[in-house]
């Protein structure tokens, strides 16, 4: 897989720009859609002693970032092996946003445990 010419259309499916910024952006929208809904859904936890939903919005956040690092996996192993991410060509931005998506997933996924963590160990409502 050197060029262009040798990407499948599957391959280049994958490397389309939906996918790529999928990776990328999954992680930040997740985690602020996370922060918010517990965040405004606290009282009403609080007052109906549900908070279950507390941990269930937090888990959801986490799996779709999981996805989102799931994707720019895909996205990284259908991009042409050996390319440089400084090569400027349509392949190597492909290569650098699979990369980024990894990096953007994993660093979400450490966000969102470690803003859920308090949630699982102290109580919601003291």
């Amino acid at each position: 897989m050197g060029s262009s010419t040798d990407l499948t259309a599957g391959d280049l499916r994958w490397l389309s720009p939906l996918p790529l910024w999928t990776g990328i952006l999954t992680g930040p929208i997740a985690f602020a859609g996370n922060l918010t809904a517990t965040y405004a859904l606290v009282k009403w936890v609080c007052a109906t002693d549900r908070e279950g939903v507390l941990h269930l919005i937090s888990f959801v956040a986490l799996l779709l970032v999981v996805g989102a690092a799931w994707i720019s996996w895909i996205a990284l192993k259908r991009s042409p092996a050996g390319v440089e991410t400084e090569a400027g060509t349509p392949e190597a931005r492909a290569h650098f946003m699979a990369l980024l998506g990894l990096a953007s997933s994993a660093f979400f996924i450490i966000v969102i445990v470690a803003n859920a963590y308090p949630q699982w160990v102290l109580d919601a409502c003291q």
